[in-house]
C-alpha cells in the first residue's frame, strides 16, 4: 500500500473549501482543537465523522481515504489497519460502525420536498460494484447497493455457537420456513402482499385475481404464511355467510431472506470491498 496521510488529506480539503479549523469544528460539532489533532497526525477522525466529513466534502469515503476505485486492494489494507489492534468486543462494534460509513444513504439522508412530500432516497452507486464484504471468526457484514437490492446485513458469532442448528425440532421449524419460500408461486403472492398495490386486509380470492395463482393454492399460500410471517386471518361474518379475511402491514423479515437469496443466487460476484479471512463462526471441538 502507498504511504498516505490522511492527515494531508484532511488540511487539503479544508483549505480547498477555505475553512479555517474553527469554522470546520463547529460544522462538525468538535472542537477546533480536536481538528488540529487530525490535521497534525496526532489522532484520526473516526468511522462516524468520516462520513460527516465526506458529506461536507461532497466526496465517497474513499476519496477521503485517498483510495483510488480502480485499487481495491488499498481499502483492503486500510480495513486490515482498522481491525488490527483491536480485540473481539472492540471489533463487533467497530463492524456495526462500518454499517454507517458503507452505506452512503443513512437515515438523515432521507430527503423532503419544499413541499413536505418525502422523495425517494436510496444507497447511490459509487462504484462499479458497489457490494462489500467484511469477514473474519467474529462476524461477518455484507452490503449492497443496486438499483435491485439495497440490503445491509451483518451476522456476529454467537455465545452458543449456534448449537440450535443441530436440535432437530429447530431444524424442522428452519426447514419448513425454507419450504415455504422454495414455491414459485409463493414468491408471486408474496410480492403482491408487499406492494402497495394490496391492501393491508384482503381475501384469497382477491390475490388470486391480482397474481394469477390458482385460488386453492392461494389459501393454502395464505395459511401457511399465517404460521411462518407476519400474516394473520380472521373468519368475518357477513349477511351472506362467513369470510377468511387475511391481514399483513408487510413482514421485513421475509423480505429480506428472499432479498438474500436473489442476491447470493444472482448478483454480481464481485466487491469493492472484500475483507475476507473467512467465515468460521462456529467453534470446533478437538
Amino acid at each position: 500500500m502507498k504511504e498516505y496521510k490522511i492527515s494531508d488529506r484532511l488540511t487539503e480539503l479544508r483549505s480547498a473549501k477555505g475553512f479555517t479549523q474553527k469554522e470546520l469544528a463547529t460544522r462538525l460539532g468538535v472542537s477546533d482543537k480536536t481538528v488540529s489533532k487530525w490535521e497534525n497526525g496526532i489522532s484520526e477522525p473516526d468511522l462516524t465523522m468520516l462520513i460527516k466529513l465526506a458529506e461536507l466534502y461532497n466526496i465517497s469515503t474513499d476519496s477521503l481515504l485517498g483510495v483510488s476505485q480502480s485499487d481495491p486492494s488499498e481499502v483492503q489494507d486500510t480495513l486490515n489497519s482498522i481491525f488490527k489492534s483491536l480485540d473481539r468486543g472492540e471489533s463487533a462494534i467497530k463492524a456495526f460502525d462500518l454499517v454507517r460509513s458503507i452505506i452512503p444513504a443513512t437515515m438523515n439522508k432521507f430527503a423532503t420536498k419544499g413541499t413536505g412530500e418525502r422523495t425517494d432516497a436510496f444507497p447511490q452507486d459509487f462504484s462499479p460494484y458497489s457490494r462489500f464484504k467484511i469477514a473474519n471468526r467474529d462476524f461477518f457484514e455484507f452490503v449492497s447497493s443496486s438499483k435491485d437490492v439495497n440490503v445491509a446485513v451483518m451476522l456476529l458469532r454467537n455465545p452458543s455457537d449456534s448449537e440450535w442448528m443441530k436440535d432437530p425440532s429447530k431444524q424442522q421449524k428452519t426447514v419448513r420456513l425454507f419450504k415455504f419460500l422454495s414455491d414459485e408461486s409463493a414468491l408471486s403472492v408474496l410480492y403482491f402482499i408487499h406492494s402497495s398495490a394490496c391492501s393491508e386486509s384482503f381475501t384469497a380470492e382477491y390475490i388470486s385475481v391480482n397474481t394469477g395463482v390458482e385460488l386453492k393454492r392461494v389459501t393454502a399460500i395464505l395459511d401457511e404464511f399465517c404460521s411462518v410471517g407476519e400474516c394473520r386471518r380472521v373468519i368475518a361474518h357477513l349477511a351472506e355467510g362467513e369470510a377468511k379475511i387475511y391481514e399483513c402491514f408487510g413482514d421485513g423479515m421475509i423480505l429480506s431472506l428472499i432479498t438474500l437469496a436473489y442476491e447470493h443466487m444472482c448478483g454480481r460476484k464481485a466487491y469493492s470491498y472484500d475483507l475476507s479471512n473467512g467465515c468460521k463462526m462456529i467453534g470446533g471441538k478437538i
